[in-house]
């Protein structure tokens, strides 16, 4: 197996293990009575959110900045972040007498705004990350996460959709997906848009804007990957267990459409599958799912930006099946239960070398 494809399944282990989108299909985005609530001692409403990421940031300002510039229709940071060891070098040794570009990777979180639990694991992953940052110098963990830093160009999209987030806050409406203006960001970008997996029906869930861009919020994606040649591209999401490869428009599922690169995508994913405890279902997303969907990110990624390994993984193993008259609990787990659901995660990573 090739050094960088070694490195990518190493990165994304650990990212995938320290993380916890399922596309439900059918669920009314008007407020329904929740079976359980968020309680905001244990879930970071959208204004102690960006405290947080900017208390991590200023803490580590040698190995992280933000980027303030992209913003919402109505002027919201989307919290995007950028890691690395900031040295100017574009190389690095991976392994013993090989040098490789250093990996240029993007994650995204928050586009569906009543999906809370990817973002939580987003704040999880980066205090893991750089807490070998202030470790005894020399330690391990030390050692480690310096390690990582050194390698990896890794921008974080943290908040992709925080109008729709807010919206939700302010009318506790948990079935909200959305933008402000109810577009499904994950259905916006121009990739097959407009087909029949996707709304126009401006008061579907799937709603996909007027034209692909429609929103602002997608403004973020686009300039990052013409400025940057990634390697990777993640979306995450919650509600099952899956790791999706491209393509899920209706388009591919109807002529069998793969990435040019699809078998290091599978290996990718089935090492990523088989490093977790969990057990994750992968494969296209057109053939795990009985719809496909129009318009997504990931398809984008892969199919327009031909960035080569380009996933959205589905990270809380919600069992019921997804129907009902409510929708936090589809997507998140109880308050009382999410430090500890956390922290199960963190303990799987043993092995893994993230520092403790």
């Amino acid at each position: 197996m090739a050094p960088h494809k070694i490195f990518f399944i190493v990165l994304l282990h650990l990212i995938i293990n320290l993380l916890v989108d399922n596309i439900v299909k059918g669920i009314d985005v008007k407020p329904q009575k929740e079976i359980y609530l968020p309680n905001y001692n244990f879930y970071h409403n959208i204004s102690s959110l960006e405290n947080k990421i900017n208390e991590i940031v200023q803490r580590n300002t040698n190995y992280m900045r933000i980027d303030t510039n992209y913003r919402s229709r109505l002027g919201r940071s989307q919290l995007v972040i950028h890691i690395t060891n900031f040295t100017g070098s574009t190389s690095t040794q991976l392994f013993k007498n090989t040098m490789t570009p250093k990996l240029k990777v993007l994650l995204s979180f928050g586009e569906h705004a009543r999906e809370f639990l990817p973002v939580e694991s987003m704040l999880f992953f980066l205090s893991n990350l750089t807490a070998g940052l202030s470790s005894v110098p020399g330690s391990y963990a030390e050692q480690f996460t310096r390690s990582i830093l050194s390698k990896v160009d890794l921008f974080i999209i943290g908040m992709a959709n925080p109008d729709g987030r807010t919206l939700l806050e302010q009318k506790s409406n948990y079935c909200w997906r959305g933008t402000s203006t109810g577009v499904d960001l994950d259905r916006n970008f121009d990739w097959e848009f407009g087909g029949k997996g996707s709304s126009s029906d401006p008061y579907d869930e799937e709603y996909r804007g007027e034209q692909p861009f429609s929103e602002p919020e997608g403004k973020v994606f686009r300039e990052l990957t013409l400025k940057y040649t990634f390697d990777a591209f993640v979306s995450f999401h919650s509600g099952i267990n899956q790791i999706y490869l491209p393509y899920a428009d209706t388009k591919s599922k109807l002529e069998k459409r793969r990435p040019y690169n699809v078998e290091d995508m599978l290996d990718l994913a089935s090492e990523l599958s088989h490093a977790t405890k969990r057990g994750y279902t992968y494969g296209h997303s057109y053939a795990l799912n009985h719809y496909t969907a129009d318009g997504t990110i990931f398809d984008f990624m892969s199919g327009s930006r031909m960035i080569p390994f380009s996933f959205a993984i589905e990270l809380w193993p919600w069992k019921q099946p997804p129907r009902g008259k409510s929708c936090f609990n589809l997507f998140n787990p109880r308050s009382e239960q999410l430090e500890m659901y956390l922290k199960r995660v963190n303990k799987q990573c043993r092995g893994t070398g993230i520092p403790k």
